[in-house]
């Protein structure tokens, strides 16, 4: 029986000895979590994105087209009366208004690469 405890607390120490704090085991490789001191200094690449014209464009025109759509819907709608068609309708054109400020924003933010100077200085450099 002390044979037993004494093989198996060296089982265990010795399987812990192996054991990392700080490091996750990955198929391939060790990755350290510990060592990400260069995140406090450098963390402005992992905002960087391109958002360009065109796609800015593409993304108005979808929601032109959902909101012209849900608005014509409440407009055909005989159900609704005609008040709370105009109430719905200011709601719609707020809504969509909201969207396009917001998609304008990200265009225009200073960590797209495809559109400020910001993200073209930060962008193009590889680590």
């Amino acid at each position: 029986m002390k044979k037993i405890f004494t093989l198996l607390f060296f089982v265990g120490a010795f399987a812990t000895s192996f054991a990392q704090k700080g490091h996750d085991k990955n198929d391939q490789y060790a990755v350290n979590r510990s060592n990400s001191d260069y995140r406090k200094f450098d963390n402005h690449r992992d905002k960087i994105y391109t958002f360009s014209a065109k796609e800015r464009n593409q993304e108005i025109a979808r929601i032109n087209q959902q909101f012209t759509f849900k608005i014509k819907s409440i407009k055909n709608n005989p159900i609704i009366s005609r008040s709370k068609k105009k109430d719905l309708i200011k709601k719609m054109k707020l809504e969509k208004a909201q969207q396009i400020e917001a998609i304008n924003a990200k265009f225009n933010s200073k960590y797209n690469s495809a559109n400020s100077f910001y993200g073209k200085k930060f962008g193009s450099h590889k680590h």
